[in-house]
């Protein structure tokens, strides 16, 4: 039996610029870090043929092409093992709540498999396969953070383009003005990510003109940081907020703009919902406690992906 963990994963600037149809044209830009909360994936050899998948689901299948998740389908299948083996995952958080989960699963589960076949734990392997099997095998739409910062750990600004640039970016003093506040609705519509990658390559004018603001807003959040200027940073996120909700009416509702306002009365300087939207984390800056709202601290993970028990 194996078990790995990988860290889920907090945007602070440039959500969006991270689909390879926006940032392989135009150049994207990423701020955020991993959070130390987690996806665990254990894995386990069985001795019949069968292949067995434990999620918010079960799944018990003689044949991996029936697995109807296709991430953990197509992750098997790249690796080889296509029978007698079990899967479970738990999390730290609720599913489909806008931190990476699918992603943190994916690295989770690729980590797995290469401790089981006595592969390298190279973390850049294991990013770029998992991102290859996440987002093109099993063709879940979405951009590149979310494998990297579940492989890596640590908190990054990332220049996208043909390449990945990585700088290392200082989050310590921010992190315990940061909370973390559930919607009660977790997001599991895809449609978001399909929409803005069609709107993107279609060359639509008002995507493109609200992913460039997104961007150099997400550069602006940089600078201040490096300058410690961290209430500044709250007022960013609530621009970013109206930004996002700008691209899609879907992206909010009427839960998440209620919660949102009464964070801002209890003294919350800003915020915005992580993820494509439509439910899932608010996260929120705010130098006080959150009278009423049930808040979820933030840490940083330094770690990345990594295997925490075999035998």
């Amino acid at each position: 039996m194996i078990v790995t963990r990988a860290p889920l994963r907090i945007p602070l600037g440039g959500g969006g610029t991270d689909f390879p149809s926006y940032y392989l044209k135009y150049g994207g830009y990423i701020l955020g870090f991993a959070l130390n909360r987690y996806v665990h994936v254990v894995l386990h050899d069985t001795i019949d043929e069968r292949v067995r998948l434990k999620y918010s689901k079960t799944e018990d299948v003689d044949s991996i092409d029936k697995l109807e998740n296709r991430v953990a389908a197509e992750a098997l299948k790249w690796y080889g093992v296509t029978k007698g083996v079990e899967v479970a995952t738990f999390s730290d958080v609720p599913e489909s709540s806008g931190l990476g989960g699918s992603s943190a699963f994916c690295v989770a589960l690729v980590t797995a498999l290469r401790q089981r076949l006595g592969l390298s734990l190279d973390k850049t392997e294991i990013f770029a396969s998992a991102y290859d099997i996440e987002r093109n095998k099993a063709g879940q739409p979405g951009g590149i953070q979310d494998q990297y910062f579940a492989s890596y750990g640590g908190s990054w600004g990332l220049t996208l383009g043909q390449e990945v640039t990585a700088l290392e970016v200082d989050v310590t003093g921010l992190l315990p003005r940061l909370k973390l506040v559930y919607t009660n609705t977790g997001r599991s519509d895809l449609r978001i990510a399909t929409s803005q990658t069609k709107k993107t390559i279609s060359s639509d004018k008002p995507m493109l003109d609200n992913l460039n603001s997104i961007k150099l807003l997400g550069m602006e959040i940089e600078e201040l940081l490096l300058r410690g200027r961290y209430d500044e940073v709250g007022g960013m996120f609530h621009r970013h907020w109206v930004m996002k909700k700008h691209r899609e009416s879907s992206i909010s509702n009427p839960e998440v703009d209620r919660l949102y306002s009464l964070a801002g009365e209890k003294g919350a300087l800003g915020g915005k919902l992580l993820g494509l939207g439509g439910g899932g984390y608010l996260l929120l800056y705010s130098n006080c406690e959150l009278d009423g709202l049930t808040c979820l601290s933030v840490g940083l993970d330094k770690e990345g992906c990594k295997v925490v028990y075999q035998t």
